[in-house]
């Protein structure tokens, strides 16, 4: 399967450093596995016959020159210039577009542009002898904008927010919409800025004044184009699937539950619990863990949206639509009804939900040794915060009441099942250590606000190694569900951590030598992670492992 390399030896081949060599090497310093050298050689050959690389007679891989035209994306300069960055690279990189040259054309454009010459063109004391010349506005990247709305001069400008629009735009029919001076608007342009001449716009909402924190987020949620609310139908609909289930459950009580539930595991007797963040609206996964000799049988147990929503349904259509919930401060956007995602389809505790569940037996090495799933109906005995459930883990009952947000009551049968996920995570991390996992110590940030929605404070989040556990357990189970697939033939979509960029480890080597650490010259990740263990607890630690995340970031 070539296509699966071609970005990488284009994305390779782009960078500053790169210097041509030829196939063998290039798939050496991409760590192309052995068995697919030929795949990688044949990605080469038909990015060669396509014109978008060049073999030269030494063999060796190049960008080819720059044609007549190009095609990229357009980026804007606030000083008015701009570069495109083409859809295929080229010898050249980004190609400059001088202010007079841009047609009006603005970050995130796609543009068709004319290439020049200019062989005596130096930009920084270094020669660079094309430009470009923007002739034809391909695809807008968008036509709406906020702002905020001020009046200079006589004349009613909104200063866009952001910088993919720099000049100011005019807007007219400003009582229209009740707007005022120093309100954030949401606008349509009407045309585009020209040399001299300001674009034009009309206000479509007023979202409040400006400044004020639920005005500024509403202004995000306009500008990305967000949905909020869910229109009746497809509340109804999620109305009649919820109601379905209670129904379901109700039977319970006068029919078998192989009847009810034909396709499903009973686990509703079985001890189940979910660990979340202390402010967690929704609960999605949980866990279920027992002893098998000097082994575990651990349980994964996934809110089953599916039972709730058909394939090509209306609200399958407007999830893909949202693709995902978004959350933004104090708010979340979710991409189901909460009716569904903050109801029937989280794991409540005390309450029957539906679940997908992955099971997964392991040996004393934390190695797995069997495999299982099954749709279930499960009960949750307890939910926990992180805090909480590493309090326990830790045997100070009295800290992990500060941190409950259920009544404090913790049975011995709780109490030991969480001793248990701590051992096994324990014995995963090690085993995925041995296979060369590089542990990044780099907590995320949580931020407090006001009522008001300001920003008071930031803080690191806890760093309770619960959040270890359920990280461990989650990935477990999708690498078994994928182990499946894959078996099955079932085409999926991987997520794979690509290789560094080039040069990213050299400059990595580099920064660490000022520290006193070296690394050898080519680094694998058993070295990064020896590096990373060296810096434990010092304090070297947070910069060393910025600077290793940098290094992996494509």
């Amino acid at each position: 399967m070539p296509l699966r390399f071609k970005k990488r030896i284009l994305s390779h081949i782009a960078h500053a450093r790169y210097s041509p060599q030829s196939i063998e090497a290039m798939a050496r310093d991409l760590r192309v596995e052995e068995e697919d050298v030929d795949a990688f050689r044949q990605a080469v050959e038909e990015l060669a016959s396509e014109g978008r690389i060049l073999l030269n007679d030494q063999g060796h891989v190049l960008l080819p020159p720059p044609g007549e035209e190009v095609v990229g994306v357009f980026r804007r300069n606030p000083r008015g210039f701009g570069f495109i960055r083409p859809r295929d690279p080229t010898a050249h990189g980004d190609f400059f577009v001088a202010p007079d040259d841009t047609q009006g054309a603005m970050t995130g454009d796609l543009v068709r542009a004319r290439i020049r010459r200019e062989p005596n063109r130096f930009v920084k004391g270094e020669r660079s002898p094309y430009s470009a010349v923007v002739v034809e506005v391909l695809e807008r990247g968008r036509t709406s904008f906020t702002g905020e709305l001020r009046k200079v001069g006589g004349r009613w400008l909104v200063f866009p927010d952001g910088d993919r629009l720099t000049d100011p735009v005019e807007v007219r029919d400003v009582g229209a919409k009740n707007a005022t001076e120093g309100d954030k608007v949401l606008i349509e342009l009407l045309r585009l800025p020209e040399a001299g001449a300001l674009g034009e716009g009309v206000i479509v909402r007023v979202l409040g004044q400006a400044g004020e924190p639920d005005v500024e987020t509403a202004a995000v949620i306009a500008s990305y184009d967000l949905k909020e609310a869910f229109d009746e139908a497809l509340l109804a609909q999620a109305r009649d699937a919820s109601l379905a289930f209670e129904e379901q459950l109700a039977r319970l009580e006068r029919e078998p539950f192989e009847q009810v539930f034909p396709d499903r595991e009973d686990l509703r007797s079985e001890f189940i619990v979910t660990i979340d963040p202390p402010d967690a609206r929704d609960y999605d996964d949980a866990i279920s863990i027992s002893r098998e000799g000097d082994g575990w049988r651990l349980g994964v147990h996934i809110a089953d949206v599916s039972h709730f929503v058909e394939q090509d349904s209306p609200l399958d259509l407007e999830a893909r639509d949202r693709c995902n919930s978004t959350y933004l401060p104090r708010r979340v956007l979710p991409m189901l009804p909460e009716l569904l995602s903050n109801g029937v389809c989280s794991l409540q505790e005390g309450v029957c939900r539906l679940t997908r569940s992955v099971f997964l037996r392991y040996d004393g090495r934390g190695e797995v040794t069997g495999k299982g799933f099954a749709g279930c109906l499960i009960r949750s005995a307890k939910r926990l915060t992180y805090l909480e459930a590493q309090a326990l883990i830790d045997g100070d009952e009295e800290e992990a009441k500060k941190h409950a947000k259920t009544e404090p009551v913790y049975s011995e049968q709780l109490k030991r099942a969480l001793r248990e996920m701590d051992a096994l995570a324990k014995r995963i991390r090690q085993r995925r250590r041995r296979a060369g996992m590089i542990h990044l110590n780099l907590p995320e940030v949580e931020l407090l606000f006001d009522e008001a929605g300001r920003v008071v404070d930031a803080q690191p989040e806890d760093d309770a190694f619960t959040h270890t556990i359920i990280e461990m357990f989650m990935v477990e189970a999708n690498e078994a569900a994928a182990r499946l697939f894959e078996e099955l033939g079932v085409p999926i979509i991987r997520r794979v951590h690509p290789e560094p960029p080039p040069g990213a480890l050299e400059e990595l080597a580099q920064f660490v030598r000022t520290l006193g650490l070296r690394l050898p010259k080519h680094p694998d990740r058993f070295d990064l992670q020896a590096l990373l263990d060296s810096v434990e607890g010092t304090p070297r630690e947070r910069a060393v492992h910025f600077a290793v995340l940098r290094a992996l970031s494509p």
